[in-house]
């Protein structure tokens, strides 16, 4: 409370003097202050010129987005017919290549088909060359039989013949031995 009972002391004072004069003195200015005071105002103004070319860049900012939102737009509106035809394209090429792979496992299948068929007809055919072989091995040694016996035969009749026409010439008497003929071996 020693503010509280000074504050009356104070009052009374000043109405005790009511006429004294209380002069302050005002230091004067020198340069130091004039430049401090004039840097102030040239900061000031440099952070009100950035704050307006801020202002100013944030606004070219938002202008270029907007250009580059609207050129982005334009693109997907102008792009859409273009992928909707490659969509479509790709479609048509997915089907041609399920065509394809259907037309090619069909292929395959009748290729595997005819080989199968190939490979049983020449089988079968080797069996017959095989068969054909067989007998015409039989009908050859047939033949060589045959003619084997028919020259034989043959040559009998000829030298049955000869050995006739030999007694028919030359009547030999009973009981005398047979000549020998050496030309007739061919």
């Amino acid at each position: 409370m020693p503010f509280v009972s000074a504050l009356p002391a104070r009052l009374l004072q000043a109405a005790a003097f009511p006429d004294t004069i209380i002069a302050r003195t005002i230091p004067e200015r020198g340069m130091l202050e004039w430049t401090s005071g004039v840097l102030q105002i040239v900061v000031l103004l440099l952070g009100i010129g950035l704050l307006i070319a801020a202002i100013l860049l944030i606004l070219s900012l938002r202008a270029g987005v907007r250009r580059f939102n609207e050129t982005v737009d334009r693109l997907a509106s102008e792009t859409k017919p273009l992928l909707a035809n490659a969509t479509a394209i790709v479609g048509d090429a997915r089907e041609v290549v399920a065509m394809l792979r259907t037309d090619v496992e069909r292929v395959t299948h009748a290729a595997e088909a005819l080989s199968e068929q190939l490979l049983d007809a020449a089988d079968r055919t080797a069996r017959r060359v095989d068969d054909v072989n067989a007998v015409l091995d039989v009908l050859q040694d047939e033949l060589e039989d045959t003619a084997l016996s028919a020259v034989s035969a043959i040559r009998g009749v000829r030298v049955g013949a000869s050995e006739l026409r030999a007694e028919l010439s030359h009547p030999r008497p009973r009981g005398a031995p047979t000549p020998v003929d050496d030309n007739d071996d061919a």
